[in-house]
């Protein structure tokens, strides 16, 4: 195994305070939110914001956020194809600064959030993950 650097642990760092900053105070209640409207059919006001942004199917898109938020972050945190969930993160978090901006609100939060969320994407995870590469799932069952 090779030996894990300074930068590792500092990926390692800013992939688990990332990650945790943006289920406390985000993915968490959006994700019960999102279970909640989905699931038993209750009002969500989220709904409308993504209506208002053009989206069509406000409500699956609405619920595709709220799992960028936890899912995504969950997988990001672990270090579970990370690279492609903080890129989903991402584009989720252009959209809250373009809806913030647009509305004429502060929108230096969702742009850190974006900005974690670039880095992210574009230095991956470091050594120091949960490793699921699915190169070793295609090598195992060729015929997928």
């Amino acid at each position: 195994m090779a030996r894990t650097s300074r930068t590792d642990w500092g990926l390692l760092v800013l992939r688990l305070g990332y990650v945790s900053l943006l289920l406390w105070f985000h993915g968490w209640a959006r994700f019960f939110r999102a279970y909640h409207y989905a699931i038993q059919g209750e009002a969500w006001t989220f709904v409308a914001v993504v209506e208002r942004l053009g989206f069509p199917a406000p409500g699956i898109f609405a619920v595709l956020s709220a799992m960028s938020e936890s899912i995504g972050a969950v997988l990001l945190g672990l270090g579970i194809v990370p690279r492609i969930a903080s890129a989903i993160i991402a584009v989720n978090m252009a959209v809250a600064v373009y809806n913030e901006a647009g509305k004429g609100d502060p929108w230096e939060l969702p742009a850190l959030y974006l900005l974690g969320a670039v880095v992210l994407t574009i230095t991956g995870p470091g050594r120091l993950r949960v490793s699921f590469p699915l190169s070793r799932l295609r090598k195992r069952h060729p015929e997928s």
